[in-house]
């Protein structure tokens, strides 16, 4: 068993009910002996913040070259990578409105933009200015929940479940936000629902007269909204449908083996769906006369799945209102921290009943983060050890020297055999440590539990497929 080195404690204490998401050690909050209305406190909670926001920012690149230069505003222009030149090699990066009105759209050869339109004007890539912006709206999306998705360029999925707001609804939290985007200079759309991929069709429909725009779309209404909307919507999608090439499990032969449980559990690289399996997939269904959502609800998924493959079952489940996909963060944090400070001086059953509150809540969250984490780790602070220390420092020289600390904490950490986000796991592993560095007669001042080795673990049932592994479009139904 490996001893756990004391890290300094903060100091100041933060309620429960007003985490701060950037901190490393968030305090639980102190020991109470009922919960009933923390229970229901949190049941509201729950209620009032389940949904997945959206925040889609068209001609981000152009916009903030109209910024630097607003001769530019209402002109035809595109941003291109390297010199920007069109008679150089090179891909266009955006677009200005006016350049897509021309046909003109992001991703294709600089050359043929220049075939296109010929007048438009080719501006190279200011990097050096684009990366402030997206470190301040990345610090905007952070603000509002521990769960965020970034999509480039600057879109991203905030899961509101992850939020330590408190707001009255969703509606307010994503008007709030599209207020602060707006005081950066861009114009955001955003579309709230159960699911990234209805999420980002809401933030498609949520403006139509150029100003900023919130479309939410509460629980159980999704499929009247979608079935109100043409086929083509799919071909704007930018951010949805990421997934990963994993099989589902047992398919990769023996679970039993350790290997195979690790491929499970971690997280893949992702992609997203292919556009040009979208739009085939659309031409397909239209040679047919299917040209909406609506349509597609009457068909049978047995039938589009046979013939559309696994894309053809997730176009189904959307067009009847039933998305389940998940944010998933952006990089899982190395570890996640809870801590109880009793008002008095606990004794071994208090203290173990505060380990089981903060292993709960560990689990709890990180399950609606989709983390995993392997390495459990118990902090003690005893009312009346204190035991002088020697420790290792780097002098101004770079040479090591020994200095003498005052060690108030006991504890130490066991390594698992696989991640886990299971509450009563980590809760017994937990009340081993404290079996293992309790002495008859301690008592406590606080206790602090930690979760960490984190990797992100993805549910794959839910995700469309890798497209090119479907079966090819044939020209019957």
């Amino acid at each position: 068993m490996q001893q756990f080195q004391h890290r300094s404690p903060i100091t100041e204490h933060i309620d429960h009910a007003q985490f701060d998401p950037a901190t490393e050690d968030e305090p639980l909050g102190h020991a109470s002996p009922s919960g009933m209305d923390e229970g229901a406190r949190a049941a509201e909670r729950v209620r009032l913040r389940q949904g997945v926001m959206h925040v889609r920012i068209d001609h981000f690149y152009c916009t903030l070259e109209e910024m630097v230069d607003p001769a530019l505003h209402g002109q035809s222009f595109v941003v291109g990578t390297g010199t920007g030149r069109p008679n150089e090699p090179g891909r266009v990066i955006d677009v200005s409105p006016a350049a897509a009105r021309l046909g003109l759209q992001a991703g294709m050869p600089l050359r043929r933009a220049h075939r296109i339109a010929p007048r438009v004007r080719f501006l190279p890539a200011s990097y050096d200015h684009y990366q402030p912006i997206l470190q301040k709206l990345k610090e905007r999306y952070r603000a509002y929940s521990r769960i965020v998705e970034s999509i480039p360029i600057s879109d991203a999925f905030i899961d509101l479940r992850g939020s330590e707001l408190k707001f009255d609804s969703p509606v307010a939290v994503a008007e709030k936000l599209c207020s602060e985007i707006e005081g950066l200079g861009l114009h955001a759309q955003v579309g709230v629902a159960e699911g990234k991929s209805i999420a980002e069709l809401a933030a498609l429909m949520s403006r139509r007269d150029g100003r900023q725009g919130v479309l939410y779309i509460p629980p159980g209404r999704a499929a009247s909204f979608v079935q109100s909307l043409p086929l083509t919507m799919l071909l704007r999608l930018r951010a949805t449908g990421t997934g990963t090439s994993w099989s589902e499990p047992g398919e990769r032969g023996d679970r039993g083996t350790e290997k195979s449980v690790q491929e499970n559990e971690i997280e893949g690289r992702s992609a997203l769906l292919d556009p040009i399996a979208l739009a085939e997939m659309v031409a397909h269904l239209k040679d047919f006369g299917i040209t909406t959502f609506a349509q597609v609800a009457t068909l049978n998924e047995e039938g589009l799945g046979r013939r559309l493959g696994t894309l053809g079952n997730w176009l189904y489940r959307i067009a009847q209102g039933d998305d389940e996909s998940l944010v998933v963060p952006d990089a899982p944090p190395q570890s996640q921290n809870a801590r109880v400070r009793f008002h008095h001086q606990a004794d071994a059953d208090e203290t173990c009943g505060a380990i089981r509150r903060l292993a709960d809540y560990l689990g709890e969250r990180l399950s609606e983060q989709r983390l995993k984490g392997r390495s459990i780790a118990l902090i003690l602070w005893p009312h009346s050890v204190h035991r002088d220390t020697r420790r290792l420092h780097m002098n101004e020289d770079g040479d090591e020297q020994a200095v003498a600390a005052t060690e108030e904490t006991i504890g130490g950490q066991m390594l698992l055999e696989h991640h886990t986000d299971e509450d009563d796991i980590i809760a017994h592993h937990a009340l081993m440590l404290f079996a293992h560095y309790h002495r008859s007669g301690m008592r406590y001042t606080q206790v602090q539990l930690r979760v960490g080795d984190m990797v992100t673990a993805i549910p794959t049932s839910y995700y469309p497929p890798a497209v090119r592994s479907r079966a090819r479009l044939t020209r019957k139904l």
